[in-house]
């Protein structure tokens, strides 16, 4: 018989009145897995993780922690470790005391907990902290401890709920580097991570379930999401793609954009004179103000430091108005200036053939139906 997930949402759902949070959402969360929710705000990622960690109840559904049904247990039945955005410090207890607060709950022995303390502080980097109060702490360092004491009492699962969001750019980098240590140093525990940032999700997750409207929209593993996005709005949602409108010319992917040819991955078959979508990352497309590549006129430049976000505005695409796509080019001498005409040269390989997101259907116009189950591949 297999093992049971350590985490395993069935079909569950969360409604307030009249206003659904989460609608029939199922996922597994293996041991020793990081998952991250994925989505915008009011996706639904946070009432996944309440309903999981016993805040919510859902409506319908249920929730399994090892196989065994949780759905109606209180929060301190489950064994689970949380960590919230605001990390929720006790101002009064000394480092050492919050992180061996769940332990003293269970009435572990003092010198048990005590060693715990020590562990958990030295996991973290904190090895000199234990006697301070949070307010002498940098959020950096309180983020930390709110992770030790999650970490304190063993759980096989620890729910983490848009950990880095008040943390500064920097911290917060920092801090992902840390958690993607402690991650591989914790290979026995399931971790479930809400965010609405790709980058921690493409950074830590082992797989990413993106979520939209209260819905699981798509799910594999990051290099799989990225590489071959199932749909319009993830490809659009993790990583910025332009969506281009293309027309298949051979089943091995050879697709026409405009007056370009290319060769774009897809998850099966495609049927030629099949109109279908492009994902297309910016940091694929060049700009030049002569040469081969699509007309179009340059309508945004935007400095980034390293690199430059172009906007281009391509005419002659079948779209209203024109097409507009982002294009991030080197920090370099001699870019053209907003208004002039330039040339935009999409990559030969690299562009992934996307469903249309809401029912698996073909780009607006299409003459047949972009294959579905389009599962992602690394």
């Amino acid at each position: 018989m297999s093992e049971s997930p350590a985490v395993q949402f069935d079909r569950v759902s969360v409604r307030y009145g009249q206003v659904t949070a989460l609608r029939d959402f199922s996922l597994d969360v293996a041991a020793g897995e990081t998952v991250a929710l994925l989505g915008p705000s009011g996706s639904g990622k946070s009432t996944a993780l309440k309903a999981l960690a016993g805040f919510v109840r859902p409506t319908a559904g249920r929730v399994l922690l090892n196989g065994q049904d949780v759905t109606g247990a209180p929060p301190h039945k489950r064994g689970l470790g949380v960590v919230v955005q605001q990390y929720a410090l006790f101002p009064h207890l000394t480092v050492a005391d919050n992180i061996a607060f769940g332990l003293r709950a269970r009435r572990v022995r003092r010198a048990d907990s005590a060693r715990r303390v020590e562990e958990m502080l030295d996991l973290v980097g904190m090895d000199h902290y234990g006697r301070r109060y949070p307010r002498e702490l940098s959020g950096g360092q309180q983020q930390r401890v709110a992770i030790a004491r999650a970490l304190a009492i063993r759980p096989p699962v620890l729910l983490l709920d848009e950990p880095l969001s008040a943390l500064d750019a920097q911290l917060r980098a920092d801090m992902l580097d840390e958690l993607r240590q402690l991650r591989d140093e914790l290979p026995d525990v399931a971790m479930l991570y809400v965010t609405h940032d790709q980058t921690e999700a493409l950074t830590l997750a082992h797989r990413i379930a993106v979520m939209r409207e209260a819905e699981l929209l798509d799910l594999d593993t990051a290099q799989g999401l990225y590489r071959q996005p199932p749909s319009e709005f993830t490809a659009a949602f993790l990583g910025g793609a332009n969506l281009l409108p293309a027309i298949v010319r051979e089943v091995n992917g050879t697709v026409e954009v405009g007056t370009v040819t290319l060769t774009a991955t897809a998850p099966g078959p495609l049927t030629p004179g099949t109109r279908v979508r492009l994902a297309v990352r910016p940091h694929t497309i060049g700009v030049r103000t002569d040469g081969p590549g699509l007309a179009a006129i340059l309508t945004g430049l935007q400095w980034r430091g390293a690199s430059y976000r172009l906007t281009c505005m391509i005419d002659g695409l079948d779209e209203p108005g024109g097409l507009s796509v982002h294009a991030d080019v080197p920090s370099i001498d001699g870019l053209p200036q907003v208004g002039s005409p330039v040339r935009v040269r999409l990559p030969e390989h690299g562009a992934a053939v996307v469903a249309k997101t809401g029912a698996g259907t073909p780009t607006e116009g299409a003459t047949d139906v972009v294959p579905q189950g389009l599962a992602g591949v690394a």
